[in-house]
């Protein structure tokens, strides 16, 4: 993702850390038998903690393209063939360690998994940058909006192959059935039917991209009344709320209300980071924020690298049993613990502590890796 060609706002690299803090704990339970309710994702239709997290990602991408992209430098064939030279090669490098991140330590690949985390973000950047450097504001808005309404009403009026009626349930919906037809078996190892990075859900993911890309010019643009920035914000959030009547809150199909409440609450974070951070020396409780902010790629690869080793590599345990290594540190560190959602929250904290060294060495060093 890219960084300001500007001096580097600490509103942004701030919200950066908090959204891959709060990934590396999200995703790292100690036990996934006990997990606090707000730390799992909806079973389907509704909203969780866990589930604003990486939305609140793909937004801060879109305001890192608005604010690393000059305009005026894109607007000729040199300018732009420059750009691309940069973006293309960035764009591939993300999807191909998703694709990497999926086959680590994996035996067999008739069923890796095609769409990803990082694949959507490679993805959402490729696309935002694309539109970031031709469009205007307005005609941007116009593509948000466009892409989010039409997502509607092809969910909700287009029938499902097969089952000849729309469905937004779990089983069938259009999206599965698109992955099914395109992806077959390479989709997520927990629902065989469909991926919540699949290809439908990719395009209202963009236009959360393209939402960030508007609030990343506002701030480029000197970020100006931050007040009124944090009503647009709380209108979006309504009327996120409202859509939710009709068509759901749904993290897996990334329904349009759900782009709407989460670009909501990424424009509500930013507008009052930009009003307490920017211009300040940074403060106590923000320092750690910025230091995760400013390789949160990196850490999030290499937290997930490292949290699937320690599934994989085995150990004997005191009952002569063969069992995970990361299973053995847990009951090891937390056996002082009764089993439950503390202490496996505590590990996922644990393994953020880790992650916060590795960000604060490379902070020392003002080594930044752009993934």
């Amino acid at each position: 993702m890219p960084t300001p060609a500007t001096s580097r706002l600490l509103s942004v690299d701030a919200l950066r850390g908090l959204a891959i803090a709060a990934m590396i704990v999200v995703n790292n339970p100690g036990d996934r038998r006990f997990i606090y309710p707000q730390l799992l994702h909806a079973h389907w239709h509704g909203l969780t903690l866990a589930d604003v997290v990486f939305p609140l990602f793909l937004f801060l991408v879109g305001v890192c393209v608005a604010l690393a992209i000059d305009l005026d430098k894109a607007r000729d064939a040199k300018g732009r063939a420059r750009l691309w030279r940069k973006i293309l090669p960035r764009a591939a490098v993300l999807f191909a360690l998703g694709l990497g991140e999926t086959a680590y330590l994996r035996l067999s690949f008739d069923e890796l998994r095609i769409p990803g985390v990082l694949q959507r973000i490679a993805v959402v950047y490729l696309a935002a940058a694309w539109l970031q450097s031709r469009l205007s504001s307005r005609a941007l808005a116009v593509v948000a909006a466009a892409t989010l309404l039409g997502y509607w009403l092809l969910l909700a009026a287009v029938p499902v192959p097969g089952h000849g009626h729309p469905s937004l349930a779990m089983e069938p919906n259009l999206q599965g059935w698109l992955d099914q037809l395109v992806l077959g078996r390479h989709i997520w190892k927990f629902n065989t039917s469909w991926d919540p990075e699949g290809i439908l859900s990719t395009f209202p993911a963009i236009a959360l991209g393209l939402i960030g890309v508007l609030s990343g010019r506002w701030l480029r643009r000197g970020g100006d009344q931050p007040g009124r920035a944090a009503l647009l914000a709380l209108v979006m959030l309504a009327v996120g709320l409202v859509w939710d009547g009709v068509f759901p809150l749904n993290k897996s199909l990334c329904t349009s209300s759900f782009v709407l409440f989460t670009g909501g609450l990424g424009l509500l974070l930013l507008a009052v980071a930009h009003a307490v951070l920017d211009g300040r020396p940074p403060t106590a409780w923000a320092r750690p924020l910025c230091i995760l902010g400013r390789n949160p790629l990196f850490l999030y690869v290499t937290a997930s690298f490292l949290a699937t080793s320690l599934r994989h590599i085995r150990v004997v345990g005191a009952a002569a049993q063969s069992v995970s290594l990361q299973k053995t540190i847990y009951l090891e560190v937390f056996r002082f613990l009764s089993p439950g959602p503390f202490p496996s929250l505590c590990w996922g904290l644990l393994m953020l502590a880790v992650m916060y060294l590795l960000a604060w060495f490379l902070d020392a060093r003002r080594i930044v890796i752009r993934l």
